[in-house]
């Protein structure tokens, strides 16, 4: 309820924003009835929390990061603006750990577009500040207090090994032996290439060395391999990262949120968290006491999550409804004829409103295109690109993009530059 709550309340923000910096009516009335019933935004506010609750923090943010580019940064002068943006930028960082990543990105927008005196050095400051407390300060110390394994970050690895175990999976002649061995040094091809997903790099990333972890030079002798084979063999590369991506362009790809959480608790879920809990849990080896060990944490954690279960059952009218509404999602609406809804597919928003959005910004004529909007536009460019980074298109990543994305589309009809706050 509260984090239904403080989202509602993020969205008003954002519609009474885009009305303070003189968007059309019809805009914000589409954005009011986008935020209050599309089923991509609604949908997303009672389902997985990890998510949506970084939205809680992202889009206030996001607003603050608009209007201190469209201020070229001098509504940072005010200390309640400058600390409001500092507390963002960290809840927004520490909810999401590729959150880092994007506000880097996105804050060197922001410094390029800062020209009023002073400006530019307090936007600095507000970013070090809340980088540095969130990395330096919170992460170590949270991670201490709660004594939480840490997560090692493999994902982006996942660019690298899933090309190359496609390429292996699909002609393993086309890596000779030494290219093989320097891959063998940081992965393992064999296992990566035998259990690949088209869909997904979990399987191959997962296959990454962690005992001992490869060097520097041998991580980069990997990567000089994953080059040369690329060069070598683009169309096999471009095949590779199209079927992890996807759900990110094709409208074709739709999806339906899920209506419960008992999902959550098959099998194969608990496996895979399991995965970032315990060494023994998907390490390939034929080790018996490292299986026995990952047996028994599992049941361990099953027995934890037992009374978490249960958030299907409820009265058969409810259900009814809600099998209703995920029909709706997955199908075009006609009886009998299963196509997709494009309403519900993430392309639609995460790609082809934004890039329209974008480009807008782009060719509008000159006198009306300046930097501050396009530095602004930044944040979402980032978002976006952080998505198709990503180990899975998966509809609970681009949350944060369905709830801002009104504020983002009113820029191009944005035609004079924000007075502060």
């Amino acid at each position: 309820m509260t984090q239904a709550v403080l989202l509602a309340a993020g969205c008003a923000l954002l519609l009474c924003y885009i009305r303070k910096i003189g968007s059309p009516r019809w805009l914000i009335g589409l954005g009011l009835v986008y935020l209050a019933t599309n089923y991509v935004v609604v949908g997303a506010i009672t389902t997985m929390g990890k998510d949506s609750l970084h939205a809680v923090f992202y889009l206030p943010l996001a607003v603050l990061f608009v209007e201190a580019c469209l201020t070229r940064g001098s509504v940072l002068a005010r200390r309640p603006v400058a600390f409001a943006f500092v507390i963002l930028l960290f809840a927004t960082i520490v909810s999401k750990r590729t959150a880092l990543i994007i506000v880097l990105c996105a804050g060197c927008c922001l410094l390029a577009v800062c020209t009023p005196k002073g400006a530019r050095r307090r936007a600095f400051a507000c970013l070090a500040v809340a980088i540095v407390v969130a990395q330096g300060v919170w992460t170590p110390l949270s991670a201490a207090a709660t004594h939480a394994n840490r997560s090692p970050g493999r994902e982006v690895w996942g660019l690298v090994t899933q090309p190359v175990a496609r390429l292996a999976h699909d002609d393993p002649s086309a890596i000779d032996k030494v290219q093989r061995r320097r891959l063998n040094a940081i992965m393992d091809l064999d296992w990566a290439a035998a259990g690949i997903n088209p869909h997904r790099t979990d399987e191959t990333f997962r296959t990454l060395r962690e005992h001992p972890r490869p060097t520097a030079a041998q991580q980069l002798a990997a990567l000089q391999v994953w080059a040369q084979l690329g060069l070598a063999h683009p169309t096999e590369y471009a095949t590779a990262y199209a079927g992890v991506t996807r759900g990110w362009w094709d409208p074709r790809v739709n999806f339906a949120y899920p209506t419960d959480s008992d999902y959550l608790f098959t099998p194969s879920y608990l496996r895979q968290w399991a995965s970032f809990l315990t060494e023994g849990a998907w390490k390939h080896t034929s080790d018996g006491d490292a299986d026995t060990v990952a047996a028994e944490r599992l049941a361990a954690i099953e027995h934890d999550l037992a009374p978490l279960r249960g958030t299907s059952d409820k009265p058969q009218w409810q259900k009814n409804i809600l099998r209703a509404i995920h029909r709706w999602a997955r199908s075009d609406g006609h009886v009998g004829v299963r196509k997709g809804n494009p309403l519900t597919s993430m392309a639609l928003y995460v790609t082809w409103i934004p890039l329209a959005a974008g480009l807008a910004l782009v060719v509008r004529p000159a006198r009306r295109r300046y930097g501050p909007a396009l530095a602004a536009y930044g944040l979402l460019a980032f978002t976006v690109l952080s998505l198709y980074a990503s180990p899975v298109a998966l509809f609970w990543y681009p949350i944060p993009v369905f709830l801002t994305l009104p504020l983002f589309v009113v820029l191009p009809f944005t035609f004079r530059e924000s007075h502060p706050l």
